[in-house]
């Protein structure tokens, strides 16, 4: 089995660059298409925590959240990730981190991502057309 997992983003960074030219009108749907798509990692992401984690880390997986952001120039962009606020957020680190501890990477998150990404894509098409 592979350490990692790898993906094309080329059209996705192709699509982004387009973005740019978007009509005010389409913002809304594409930060919609953008939230449904972070919630969907999310949920993705907490389910694989979910499976993995029974033990010590069983409260991890409701710590994974994800927060919205649009700032001043109008880019609208989601942070998935462990809530260090919620109970056990900060044994992310620990989780999805690149080692570094004695139990392996889970990649969550990448697993998360993975399923989600073409999804996020048709979301943009979409909300763009």
């Amino acid at each position: 089995m592979a350490d990692s997992v790898s993906m094309d983003f080329s059209d996705l960074l192709k699509l982004t660059a387009d973005l740019g030219t978007v009509p005010v009108a389409a913002v809304h749907k594409v930060r919609q298409a953008t939230e449904v798509s972070a919630r969907n990692i999310k949920d993705s992401w907490q389910k694989a925590a979910a499976v993995k984690d029974t033990g010590a880390a069983k409260r991890y997986p409701k710590s994974i959240d994800y927060d919205m952001e649009l700032d001043k120039d109008g880019q609208i962009s989601a942070v998935i990730g462990p809530n260090l606020g919620k109970p056990q957020g900060a044994l992310g680190f620990l989780e999805d981190a690149p080692g570094g501890v004695s139990a392996a990477p889970q990649h969550n998150d990448r697993l998360a991502l993975a399923l989600n990404i073409g999804d996020f894509e048709r979301g943009l098409l979409k909300a763009t057309e």
